[in-house]
């Protein structure tokens, strides 16, 4: 099996796992974005702790890292185009993103 091939299938065949879905999200001196992501889990109550997996070549992982805070925003099934939106599926910027509706401030960051 090739290489590219073995990556596809591996693809497919987590696409298929049953997970959260959740947007993640910052806000503070290095800017404001989102994106998408299943991949979180929790670490530890003391300190609370969690785990956010961003790919290292993501466009948008300078900003999480230069914010050093995030917000975990998890979402049930009629909010599946918020998702598809945040994973850049619809060509929506990241400006029109944050500006739907269904955000509301809250003390240091913005949630769905």
């Amino acid at each position: 099996m090739q290489l590219d091939e073995q990556r596809l299938r591996f693809r497919d065949a987590m696409a298929s796992l049953s997970a959260a879905v959740n947007i993640i999200t910052t806000e503070g001196d290095a800017g404001q974005c989102g994106i998408t992501a299943t991949a979180v889990c929790s670490i530890t109550d003391t300190p609370p702790s969690l785990m956010v997996c961003i790919n290292a070549n993501s466009a948008m992982n300078p900003v999480f890292q230069g914010n050093g805070k995030l917000c975990v925003n998890v979402l049930n099934h009629e909010q599946e185009l918020m998702a598809r939106h945040f994973a850049g599926m619809t060509g929506m910027a990241m400006e029109e993103r944050f500006s739907l509706s269904c955000w509301q401030k809250v003390r240091w960051h913005s949630r769905c």
